[in-house]
């Protein structure tokens, strides 16, 4: 039975038997076309921004172009003949290892981060990156495992698939996110949690559950460690759908926190066709400029807290205010941006540890975020 090009793009909603049936259907369809001196490829959605479309809140979709990948470089004009193994071995090798790992970890049950397969595979590529690329243009992310980066605490049960209920509370570090979205459809049960609070950090979002934050403010306390994988945002969905809570983030105050904010908020494009669907109305609670600066511009934190902007930093922002114009409701992002660019400054969520030079504790991070929240200073 032949695999449709759309079945294949499609491929993170198959079961476990499907996904397995899909694969060995198209590793058959490639021997065959190698063996019939053909060059095998694949139609897969384009992933691309000129691919990208926005609903009219901003969310991101991708639209119907498709790419197609070719296994073999394909030969100049002109040249005929069966195709030339040797010119195409080293890609098809790469293509056929990339699948093998994919069917023997959804075949066990298990699950990967990108970084670990790639090890596992780092003879038949050159680099991380082509490693990745080659997981992309498969459309096997998912089937990989996506990051097991983030993490989840506060006042939530979660029951697990023995059918016991784990305390999200009870643990000093949180309990860590699963990397297939599959592994995020559980039941849950709120303890009383009015706001759910999303840090960018790791680091952050250890302390907040060392400190116990949600004893304090009601919450249930999540992070994505970074630019969030799709099993984090699939979970961060689920949670705001079926508890109807404001959902507040806390990111670093330069332009790649506030494009990880937008993330959450619209989608990204190069997460694919899933994306938009875990798009989720997240508040920007901080960091702010006023969080840093007093009202004539002296700094309200430690001057050496406060870094200074790159040129990196400004092709990062021109790519968010071009990316804004699209978005409604997002005046205040656009002004905070402004002011990051005016100011040529920026800062790590860790700069609202102390008060000015003297310094301060870790203690002031939390009392300033609870504050914020209590007092609605968000966007």
């Amino acid at each position: 039975m032949e695999a449709t090009d759309e079945e294949w793009s499609d491929a993170r909603r198959l079961s476990k038997e499907e996904t397995l049936r899909l694969i060995e259907t198209k590793v058959l369809e490639l021997l065959r076309a190698v063996k019939q001196g053909e060059n095998p490829s694949m139609t897969l959605v384009n992933r691309s921004g000129s691919n990208a479309l926005r609903d009219r809140r901003g969310v991101l979709h991708l639209g119907q172009h498709r790419t197609t990948r070719y296994l073999f470089p394909k030969r100049s004009e002109g040249r005929t003949g069966r195709l030339s193994l040797r010119s195409g071995a080293q890609s098809f090798a790469r293509i056929w290892q990339a699948l093998a790992l994919v069917y023997q970890l959804v075949q066990e049950g298990k699950t990967a981060t990108q970084r670990e397969a790639y090890y596992c595979l780092v003879k038949h590529f050159k680099s991380q990156i082509e490693f990745n690329n080659t997981l992309q243009g498969m459309q096997a992310l998912r089937l990989v495992a996506y990051h097991i980066s983030g993490g989840i605490a506060g006042l939530l049960l979660w029951k697990e698939n023995d059918g016991n209920w784990e305390n999200c509370s009870a643990s000093s570090n949180g309990k860590r996110i699963p990397g297939s979205i599959d592994d995020t459809t559980h039941q849950f049960r709120s303890m009383g949690a009015r706001y759910i609070l999303v840090v960018e950090k790791d680091a952050v979002f250890t302390y907040l559950c060392g400190q116990r934050i949600w004893d304090s403010l009601p919450c249930i306390l999540m992070t994505g460690c970074g630019y969030p994988s799709l099993s984090v945002r699939a979970l961060l969905k689920q949670l705001q759908t079926q508890f109807d809570l404001p959902v507040l983030g806390l990111f670093d105050y330069n332009p790649h926190g506030l494009r990880i904010l937008l993330t959450y908020r619209y989608g990204s494009v190069r997460m694919g066709t899933e994306s938009y669907a875990y798009a989720v109305d997240i508040h920007w609670l901080g960091v702010h400029y006023k969080d840093l600066f007093e009202d004539d511009g002296s700094p309200k934190v430690s001057p050496s807290s406060l870094q200074t902007w790159t040129a990196s930093d400004q092709r990062v922002s021109n790519g968010l205010k071009s990316r804004l114009q699209h978005c409604t409701g997002v005046p205040d992002y656009i002004r905070e941006l402004e002011i990051m660019e005016r100011k040529e400054t920026k800062a790590e969520i860790e700069a609202l540890n102390g008060h000015g030079a003297a310094g301060g504790g870790m203690d002031t991070l939390e009392s300033k975020i609870i504050h914020k929240i209590l007092c609605k200073k968000y966007y």
